[in-house]
């Protein structure tokens, strides 16, 4: 009898203790589903921030709200997921706000939630401070490449001294070595897909702030995964002022909205000056070509953005940036039938250069400012290429740029 009884209390505790397990076992799937259509309606929400499309998603004022329904799990558990964007349309100068919840009710009428909630912004595209995308890049002479934050000040300034956060990347997957070294001096990184890293003559160094003296070329700054963007370009269109030719003035000083202008082409010789005094947006059907102390001149008050669909010759006293902020200043061309563009003057160069589909040559030894993108990168003198940490931050109008995510985090109410 009191064996019977033993037994009898052993085997109900046995089995309430399989319950719960059971239960919590099932607990635990479940709210990894919450997790996994949380996840899901995060991706919705990107998809409808990046295509701009809102058609399923109910607004109020600056916010997008939508539920999706009608998943079905084992055991008769169903799921929902609730998606909230804040500042949806970007009226606001604040960052896209995420936040989703995947819900999973179950079948004994339990809810389960997992919320996730994240900053979205524009992606990226400046990187690295010069990136090829199926090319090499060669420092065939020498030169030198660091990096700074003009959101702090100048290069080198007071108490902000010239950083080792530079990256040259290439993609290449040729049978020559993407990114070779001769002489150069870089602080900061390279990547590539080759194994063995750059080729390099004995007086290049690879540095980061704590390598020390006696070595060239530090080991813990070769990555072996690059990592550069692509965006399309979205050629400026609608109504527009022709370009005038020779020595002029464009652009207003004070506009909030840039000023469009349309050529077939720009050339610029005999030291003529083009001088933009304003946010102005070019776009020239054929080449571009500055020589002969020849100019374009961005004033304090300019920011230029110039597409261009020919060749490009970047010579005479160059493109002059009175800013000397380099976001103020992008040339961007991503179909051409040329082989190659080239900058040969020497004047000093702050902005970036976006041509994924076309190489770049310089000879010249040049103090450039800012970061390059392009099919491959050639420098057969001694350039100085100081990369602006701040272009990681800015986002360019003319270029089809997704939103990410910045930052995320679980927020699940406890």
């Amino acid at each position: 009898m009191c064996f019977a009884t033993v037994l009898a209390l052993s085997l109900g505790s046995y089995m309430t203790l399989c319950y719960r397990t059971l239960e919590l076992s099932s607990r635990t799937m479940q709210s990894t589903r919450g997790l996994e259509l949380a996840e899901t309606g995060m991706e919705e929400a990107l998809w409808s921030l990046n295509k701009n499309s809102w058609t399923d998603w109910s607004l109020s004022g600056t916010t997008a709200t939508r539920t999706i329904g009608g998943f079905t799990f084992d055991n008769g558990a169903t799921g929902s997921v609730s998606l909230t964007v804040t500042n949806y349309n970007g009226s606001l100068p604040a960052n896209r706000t995420v936040t989703v919840t995947g819900t999973v009710t179950q079948a004994d009428g339990k809810v389960l939630n997992r919320t996730l909630t994240s900053e979205s912004v524009k992606a990226p595209l400046f990187v690295n401070a010069v990136a090829a995308t199926t090319g090499r890049v060669r420092f065939r002479s020498g030169g030198s490449v660091d990096s700074y934050d003009s959101s702090l000040g100048a290069y080198d300034a007071p108490g902000f001294p010239p950083g080792f956060s530079a990256v040259i990347s290439s993609a290449s997957s040729g049978s020559n070595v993407p990114i070779q070294l001769t002489n150069a001096q870089i602080k900061g990184y390279v990547s590539s897909y080759w194994e063995s890293g750059p080729s390099f003559s004995t007086s290049a160094r690879l540095i980061g702030p704590a390598t020390s003296p006696t070595i060239k070329i530090d080991s813990s700054r070769i990555s072996t995964s690059p990592y550069q963007p692509i965006f399309e370009e979205v050629l400026p269109t609608g109504s527009g002022t022709t370009l005038p030719s020779g020595t002029a003035t464009i652009g207003t000083a004070g506009a909030t909205v840039p000023t469009l202008y349309y050529a077939s082409e720009i050339d610029l010789d005999n030291s003529r000056t083009l001088t933009v005094d304003g946010p102005v947006v070019i776009r020239v059907y054929g080449d571009v070509f500055i020589s002969e102390g020849a100019r374009i001149r961005v004033t304090a008050n300019g920011s230029l953005r110039l597409h261009f669909g020919g060749d490009l010759g970047i010579g005479g006293f160059g493109i002059q940036n009175d800013t000397r902020v380099p976001r103020n200043v992008i040339l961007i061309s991503t179909f051409n039938p040329y082989e190659s563009f080239s900058i040969s003057t020497g004047a000093a160069f702050y902005g970036v250069i976006y041509t994924p589909n076309s190489s770049l040559s310089i000879s010249s030894s040049l103090a450039f400012y800012g970061a390059i993108v392009a099919r491959s990168v050639n420098m057969s003198a001694s350039p100085a290429i100081h990369y602006d940490l701040a272009l990681s931050k800015v986002h360019f109008d003319g270029l089809e740029v997704p939103y990410s995510v910045s930052s995320w985090r679980e927020t699940t109410a406890q």
